[in-house]
Parts: C-alpha cells; structure tokens; sequence
C-alpha cells in the first residue's frame, strides 16, 4: 500500500524546537514526542466519533491486542494518510539520536482503543521496528484520579497513567509513568516496539479516553525490491 506524503507543514511541525527527546540512563532513548496539528487532532477526532458509531464497518482488532478493552478496532486509509507522515518523521528523529542510519518506513499496522473506565492494557510489546501512540481524547481530570481512595496514600500513583516498564543503569526492573491529562490531546510519542509498556485504568469519568496506535516496520531498498525488518 503507498505510504502518504509527508508534507512541509507536518515536517515543520515534527521538527520544531519545542518537540521533545526523552533519554533513559546512559542517554539511551526512551522515546520522542510530537504534538499534531490542531486541524489533524480536529479531523481524527471526528473520524473516531464515526468509527464509534458505524461499528460494524471496522474490523475488530481485540484478538491481536493485549488490551483489556472492548472496543479496539483496525484503522483504515484514510486514518493512515493523516498519522504516517508525523510517526515516520518521528521514526527519522528516533534514528538520528541514536546515531542509526536513517531509512524509510511502512505502517505495518494501526488501530484504535475506546478505553472504558476500569479497563486497561496489561504490560506487553508490539511486532515491528517502532510503535507510537497518539491520544486524541482524555476524559479525566489527572488530579481527581491521583486523590482516589485507592492511590492516594500509596507510594506508587498509578491510576489512569501510561508507563514504560525498563531496565536502569544497576540492572534493575524500574517504570516511567507518564501523567498523562488533557494537555496529552494531539500528543504523539513513538518508541522501540520492544519496549514494555502499560496503561492502568481510570475511574472518575463515564466517558471514553480514546488513543490511536501503529507500529512501523523498517525498509530497505535494494535493486528496486524492498525487504522488511
């Protein structure tokens, strides 16, 4: 399938000061963030209160998920179209801080997650080179989770976070939560789908907390065949 042009204003937007590079230990690279534009977040927005509605005309993606979750969904066309050209560009970015030799990519799969209050992704990993995750809308309000009966007094807040689960510099297991809240609307981050990661339930709202996720594959051309890793 063609992969979609990455455009001037994506490129100017992935390659903007302001993007962030997160290192773990020994600057290893944990992952790199982007924020899509305000029109793309708009449009994808709408695309999922379609999906949500039409159902039946999207392929379920439970069976191949590790999420907890009822409504996960295999993504067409035309969701792809909008999010390759930042989550390629973000590949690009991963691969230059790790001083790898900069390739091309193809989408080697995308879905969508409708996330219930109570359900949650389990630890696990993705096939492919690179996974990203986008969060198109958080429900929550971050500060309501983390006062809960049942996180308050703990030492460690996990309530409604996304989190990294990696090994530090003394060998030991360790997590990196991200808080993530409503500010977190039109972030994308991408990572090495080897990477373990989780997302813990939310409780204080009835509405949906809805993410988009891919993995990329790397390609290589030689002798105008292609080849994936």
């Amino acid at each position: 399938m063609p992969q979609p042009l990455v455009t001037e204003s994506v490129k100017h937007i992935v390659d903007k000061e302001s993007n962030k590079v997160f290192s773990n230990y020994h600057d290893q690279l944990l992952y790199v963030e982007t924020k899509i534009s305000p029109s793309d977040l708009k449009e994808l927005k709408d695309k999922a209160k379609i999906c949500l509605k039409t159902q039946d005309k999207f392929s379920k993606a439970n069976k191949g998920l590790a999420g907890n979750i009822e409504k996960e969904f295999l993504l067409n066309e035309s969701f792809e179209k909008i999010l390759f050209p930042y989550s390629s560009l973000l590949a690009e970015k991963f691969d230059k801080n790790t001083k790898k030799q900069v390739t091309s990519w193809v989408s080697a799969d995308l879905w969508i997650n409708f996330q219930k209050k109570y359900e949650f992704n389990p630890i696990h990993d993705h096939k492919g080179t690179y996974s990203f995750v986008l969060w198109i809308q958080i429900p929550y309000d971050l500060e309501e989770e983390l006062k809960l009966d049942n996180c308050i007094n703990s030492n460690t807040e996990r309530n409604s976070l996304f989190s990294f689960t990696h090994i530090n510099q003394y060998g030991d297991i360790v997590t990196t939560p991200l808080k993530i809240d409503k500010t977190w609307e039109g972030t994308m981050i991408l990572f090495s789908s080897r990477l373990k990661h989780e997302v813990y339930p939310f409780f204080t709202s009835d509405d949906y907390r809805i993410s988009i996720s891919g993995n990329l594959i790397r390609m290589l051309e030689s002798k105008k065949t292609f080849s994936y890793q």
